[in-house]
């Protein structure tokens, strides 16, 4: 799944916490800005199982993280 619209303050392990409440995470992917150690905007989080995922996005599209309203995404 995608996750958009993140704050320059979530890290890799406030997406897995949050995110592995719907299953197993196979691979998540925060890309970094090197010049300011924070993170892009936008995660990639595979799961084990493709119900976890379709999970994910119904329980957490448009939903709050750090005060802003996120996009979650196939």
């Amino acid at each position: 799944i995608v996750v958009e619209l993140l704050t320059k303050n979530v890290k890799e392990d406030h997406l897995r916490e949050i995110f592995g409440k719907y299953g197993l995470i196979k691979d998540l992917k925060l890309p970094m800005n090197p010049a300011f150690n924070t993170n892009r905007g936008t995660a990639y989080i595979m799961y084990e199982e493709i119900e976890d995922a379709e999970k994910a996005i119904a329980k957490m599209h448009e939903a709050q993280l750090d005060g802003a309203k996120i996009n979650v995404s196939i």
